[in-house]
């Protein structure tokens, strides 16, 4: 069904495509008043896009699914970005609560640890830290997002087997030095303050950035009382121990050598303290959850050595956590857990810039490390350590006028892992090579349509905690196997006039070993290596700019993701998180110094368990928004959420109803 209704589009596109080239041939030679203008002067508008720098995505010779946010819908301050990201196709995003609660995303069915999440190019995703916690990103360091589904550039060196978000981070754009302070309000006793510099001091660029955020996060919620089947014990009541702070900061600086010559530093830190809700909301939690994060990348380029341009880079990312639960109010039993994760690696990528192919590769080494120490029971403590090679060669065919590009590409991608349990010596060890081969094919038809299609093998590494944790009633497995999975896809992006783009794209993959907890008759819980998965959806999204003063976006995705599996009961059920429908619609209209938009976003058809037999709500948020510009002031007032719905993307763990935003802005 899918494929003959992404066929019939493409029949549609081609057939209109002939005939808006036939309007057009006729009104070139004939103007408005009948007389030929075939020689006459046209007024045409020229716009020039930056190329990218050695090491960064050429978007021209990219021949997979991209969309880029930039600019405006990053200055919102009334949704995360795991929020922004989740308004674009074939993206899903899943929040615990409100402000500051953990919060990650999907892209095409893969899970958050199948979906890597990149800064600058370099992966975040690591053995102790396989997925990325999106709430501990802030917005004000980041100047636009690169979104690839399905297939990543080759830039990055390492592919994963949804897709790939690329954060870019703040960037001198001009000359003039520029001081920006935000100072906002909102419902449920959220406020926040922040203040970003950037300037250029002769061959320096120079950003700073610091972020102040805080809710209780107390709002109202429909307890089911633990019985969602029978209203009859429902209360109304405001959520306990939620409570987040937020500091963030950031500082970046770069220094053009000469003209063939960069170095950049980017270092960030961001800090969380929060209250860890309780399934049941009781009064007397008191369990908390403390974050630190620190990011620090040093990259170097020199280009002209010889035929070929370089970028090196340096990189440590550190993930630091606290859990307390001495009470034992939500875990396992008591806990108080000390997490501290630590990745420290060197990338090198060059390239070879040619008449009709562009050459590439990339090598990465990395340490990946994570220490455990059990502040209650030392006989838990352990050590692990992962040493990861990535390898990555491409090149980029140009034909036909550099209207077909051909990109084959091989990745390697090798690992050697080391468990050592501190107190009690037990120790184990383990390594994986893989080979992830891709093909990428794009023909622009005219400067108007253009066709992609991309297949590639891709792969992820257990995580620490599945291979080697056992605590409690969860026990790891360090004989699992890799998850993989091949993807495939086709699609066109066609601009029938000026102002309107249209996108669509069917897409594919097999996946298989994938990694999942069983519990046996004792309740206890062990990963293993249980089934497949196979999925197929399609895409569609539009932005059109209608006048001068309005304009409209959105995208509707329809996926069917199921299990393959042995056991009757999860055998051809949807994938657990995922909804087999989504759309995002927006409505935009600018005047003056005033804009306004309507939004919604929704999501429907999906379950919390394997067996499909927990269905969650089907979700429709609205959100409105207004913005008044004036003396170098910018006022926002949002209200997200107008119907008042407690959606629950983890069972038990409801989100926010209607909420209130108020921030004002301004440059000194």
């Amino acid at each position: 069904m899918l494929l003959r209704l992404f066929s019939r589009f493409v029949l549609l596109i081609v057939v209109a495509k002939a005939a808006v080239g036939v309007v057009h041939a006729q009104n070139d030679d004939v103007d408005s008043t009948g007389v030929n203008s075939t020689n006459t002067l046209e007024e045409i508008e020229v716009v020039a896009g930056a190329f990218a720098g050695t090491g960064e995505v050429e978007h021209r010779e990219f021949t997979g699914s991209h969309r880029r946010i930039e600019g405006q819908e990053l200055e919102r301050r009334d949704v995360t970005i795991a929020e922004i990201l989740s308004f674009e196709s074939g993206v899903q995003s899943r929040q615990s609560g409100g402000f500051g609660a953990f919060s990650s995303i999907t892209v095409r069915a893969a899970t958050a640890a199948q979906t890597g999440i990149y800064l600058d190019g370099i992966l975040l995703n690591s053995g102790g830290n396989a997925v990325v916690d999106l709430s501990m990103l802030d917005l004000l360091n980041v100047d636009s997002v690169d979104i690839y589904r399905g297939t990543t550039p080759q830039q990055f060196g390492r592919g994963t087997i949804g897709g790939g978000i690329n954060l870019v981070s703040a960037s001198v754009d001009n000359d003039a030095a520029q001081n920006k302070v935000l100072a906002g309000i909102g419902s449920f006793d959220t406020e926040r303050l922040q203040f970003s510099h950037r300037s250029r001091h002769d061959a320096w660029d120079i950003v700073g950035a610091f972020s102040f955020q805080q809710s209780e996060n107390d709002y109202p919620f429909t307890d089911s009382n633990g019985t969602p089947l029978n209203p009859d014990d429902d209360t109304r009541q405001r959520r306990n121990n939620a409570a987040v702070r937020l500091v963030s900061a950031l500082a970046r600086a770069g220094l053009q050598w000469t003209p063939d010559t960069r170095t950049d530093f980017l270092a960030q830190a961001t800090s969380r303290e929060q209250g860890i809700p309780e399934a049941r909301n009781a009064a007397s939690n008191r369990a908390t959850l403390d974050t630190d994060a620190v990011r620090l990348q040093l990259n170097h380029t020199v280009d002209g050595i010889g035929l070929w341009n370089s970028r090196h880079t340096v990189f440590l990312h550190e993930d630091d956590q606290v859990f307390d639960d001495r009470l034992g109010q939500i875990g396992l039993g008591l806990q108080n857990t000390q997490s501290d994760g630590l990745t420290v690696g060197i990338k090198t990528y060059w390239e070879h810039l040619g008449d009709t192919r562009t050459t590439g590769f990339s090598l990465e080494a990395r340490r990946e490390t994570l220490d455990t120490i059990d502040l209650l029971d030392d006989g838990f403590n352990f050590d692990v350590e992962r040493l990861a090679v990535n390898a990555s060669v491409f090149t980029t065919l140009f034909a036909k006028s550099d209207r077909l590009l051909i990109t084959p590409a091989l990745q390697v991608q090798l690992s050697d892992d080391q468990y050592e349990r501190v107190t009690r010596l037990d120790e184990t060890s383990r390594d994986e090579g893989v080979l992830s081969p891709q093909l990428g094919i794009r023909y622009d038809l005219d400067d108007n349509l253009s066709f992609r299609s991309n297949i590639g093998r891709f792969f992820r590494e257990p995580s620490f905690s599945e291979l080697f944790v056992s605590r409690g009633l969860l026990q790891g497995n360090t004989d699992l196997q890799p998850e993989e999975g091949i993807n495939a896809d086709i699609g066109l992006t066609w601009s029938p006039r000026a102002g309107l783009s249209i996108d669509a794209s069917l897409f594919a993959s097999w996946r298989d070993e994938l990694i999942v907890t069983v519990f046996d008759a004792r309740r206890v819980g062990r990963t293993l290596n249980v089934g497949d998965a196979r999925i197929v959806g399609i895409e569609l999204g539009s932005d059109w700019r209608i006048n001068s003063k309005w304009s409209a976006r959105g995208n509707v995705t329809l996926q069917d993701a199921r299990s393959v599996e042995d056991f009757d009961a999860f055998d051809g059920q949807q994938l657990p998180g995922e909804a087999q429908y989504a759309a995002y619609f927006k409505l935009q209209y600018k005047h003056k110094a005033w804009r306004a938009f309507a939004e919604a976003n929704g999501s429907w058809n999906r379950f919390f368990d394997q067996a499909n037999v927990l269905p969650a709500d089907d979700q429709w948020l609205q959100n409105i928004g207004i913005d008044w510009q004036f003396s170098g002031v910018t006022v926002s007032a949002t209200i997200n959420n107008l119907a008042d719905r407690n959606f629950e993307d983890f069972f038990g763990f409801p989100r926010t109803g209607r909420s209130f935003t108020l921030s004002l802005s301004t440059y000194l």
